[in-house]
């Protein structure tokens, strides 16, 4: 009801023929939802829960893309290509099918970041995105190319031909996650990329990584002994990145390592190989689709007003813009796990993951890890909100820059109120 509601919104704001077919869209999927835990379209196309939240994910993103960007006309026949490529990858049970949308994404994604933005680095970026994922997905494709075409997403009875296989599968989705080491990309997309890409790349396009891992692992449990190389660079990636993001001063690098922060935790917990560190990745994912979605679009207010990004040149935001103050501490507390959110609930099922998989060593890094990002958050908030002033006016957001952070708002609370979906 949520996804149609914002939907609405958008489409008497934006009325044209590509929200129409995003209306039309969002309706098909919630009404299929309704039928069935598990949907199948054809041989090649299946809906199950966490194709599902993943497809809501997607729409959501697109629709608050929409809502917030000042050129929706423009980009609207982009967004709608990534929405759709998006979708039928959420969908794919054909392992080769799966590959090429997988990839197909980064097309509409590198001309959004090489033609929209506005600096003269966004040329590098777009070669650093292309070559790491390139170079990551011949090793997946190899890999497929190995086994039988028809292998299914969902329902494999093969494992054990994986055994000398799973490296080559598992790296293309480490990459695109990212892990740590392999996360050089993403800053640079992220800092040179306009606002609708960094939003649709942090909400959606990191988590395909995530995706693409849960319906693997399923494959690669014989190849056990990764799960600790995995693990442990993805722990102590955390504690550098949000070492890190104590000393970033542009907004966007800062927001962009803390999401590599949030990855590793994502993927040492997935690797733990639980059921309950499943669920609580999936609900990371969300969570931080949501969060780290609205922090970037709330940079984005900030620049369009300064024009610029450093945390040293924004003072006193709680006397010059009172309400965007709210906002800030609202996605601030999300990003650092505060209670109620469902961001919290998530860590605390991953932390339990881990704590069962390495008692003693990984109490110590999570706790390090937690502290790390909880000083960061809080130095962030308070460079920004506190400090004196040198405005002497009193400004407040436009009334859709409010109904966008509202939108990013309520999904995390309603998600909160209905766990069990996960």
């Amino acid at each position: 009801m949520l996804l149609m509601f914002i939907t609405m919104l958008a489409m008497m704001n934006y009325f044209t023929s590509y929200v129409m077919m995003l209306a039309i869209m969002t309706i098909m999927v919630m009404m299929k939802m309704l039928e069935s835990d598990l949907l199948m379209f054809n041989n090649f196309m299946k809906m199950d829960n966490l194709a599902s939240i993943m497809i809501i994910l997607t729409l959501m993103s697109i629709i608050l893309i929409i809502i917030s960007t000042e050129i929706y006309k423009e980009i609207s026949k982009m967004m709608f290509l990534i929405l759709t490529i998006l979708v039928i990858t959420f969908l794919m049970t054909n392992l080769f099918t799966f590959y090429i949308m997988f990839e197909m994404v980064l097309i509409p994604t590198l001309l959004l970041i090489t033609k929209s933005g506005t600096q003269p680095e966004r040329l590098q970026a777009g070669m650093y995105l292309i070559m790491y994922t390139i170079t990551a997905s011949l090793p997946l494709l190899i890999g497929i190319l190995m086994l039988k075409m028809n292998m299914n997403l969902m329902y494999s009875m093969t494992s054990c031909l994986m055994y000398n296989y799973s490296v080559l599968f598992i790296l293309a989705f480490l990459i695109k996650m990212p892990m740590f080491l392999t996360h050089l990309w993403l800053p640079k997309a992220h800092v040179e990329a306009p606002l609708e890409g960094s939003m649709i790349l942090a909400a959606v396009l990191l988590k395909l990584g995530g995706y693409g891992i849960i319906r693997i692992l399923p494959l690669i449990m014989k190849m056990f002994w990764i799960s600790n190389w995995i693990i442990s660079i993805s722990m102590i990636g955390s504690m550098i990145t949000g070492m890190n993001c104590i000393r970033q001063k542009d907004l966007k690098a800062l927001i962009a390592y803390s999401s590599v922060a949030h990855m590793g935790l994502i993927l040492a917990s997935l690797f733990t190989m639980t059921m309950i560190g499943k669920s609580g990745s999936i609900m990371m994912m969300i969570a931080h689709g949501m969060s780290s979605s609205a922090l970037f679009f709330l940079v984005n207010l900030l620049y369009s007003k300064f024009h610029t990004r450093n945390i040293m040149s924004f003072k006193g935001l709680m006397n010059s813009f009172p309400n965007m103050t709210f906002w800030w501490f609202m996605f601030t507390a999300i990003n650092i796990s505060a209670p109620p959110t469902i961001s919290m609930f998530s860590e605390i099922m991953m932390f339990m993951s881990m704590v069962s998989w390495q008692p003693v060593t990984m109490m110590i890094i999570i706790f390090m890890s937690s502290m790390l990002t909880s000083i960061f958050s809080i130095n962030l908030f308070t460079n920004l909100i506190h400090n004196k002033s040198e405005m002497k006016c009193v400004e407040y957001m436009k009334t859709k820059s409010f109904l966008s952070l509202i939108l990013h708002f309520i999904p995390i609370i309603i998600m909160t109120l209905k766990m069990e979906m996960f």
